[in-house]
């Protein structure tokens, strides 16, 4: 006699590769997957500053295609926060304070960008704190740039 019925171990057995077979369709669809990215482009005032002075900070920011894109931006040194916003044409500037009482050492001050329709842009740029310039230190000018900020 012909047995038509599958038994109960050769069902378990053809759902397990069915499941290996067909790809799974997520339940929630990944969030920010039409989100464009940032770019920022920065500069500093000088190489190195001293505790108390000011980082004076210029740039862009851009979407992919090198389009201006309007963002709001934190900057984040030492333990503090400066925010401001870029012009229609993507630029930015900002003062952000150094500490008199943080040792002299290299930190990192973190840049973010925040746009509606893309993705949180972040940057890390290394600052050097020094009480007394070195002799292999360069002279700490001001770009004419930097006047205006």
């Amino acid at each position: 006699m012909m047995r038509i019925i599958p038994n109960l171990y050769e069902i378990t057995a053809m759902v397990m590769v069915i499941s290996v077979l067909i790809p799974s369709i997520p339940a929630n669809p990944v969030q920010g997957a039409d989100e464009k990215f940032l770019n920022i482009q920065e500069k500093t005032d000088r190489s190195y500053y001293s505790p108390g002075d000011i980082i004076r900070i210029k740039g862009t920011v851009s979407g992919e295609e090198n389009t201006p894109v309007q963002a709001r931006m934190v900057f984040q040194f030492q333990g503090m926060n400066t925010t401001a916003n870029t012009t229609s044409d993507g630029s930015f500037s900002a003062r952000v304070p150094i500490s008199l009482i943080e040792p002299e050492s290299m930190y990192r001050l973190i840049i973010s960008a925040h746009a509606d329709g893309y993705e949180e842009k972040n940057l890390s740029i290394p600052i050097i704190i020094m009480g007394e310039p070195s002799s292999l230190a360069p002279a700490p000018v001001i770009p004419d740039e930097f006047s205006s900020i």
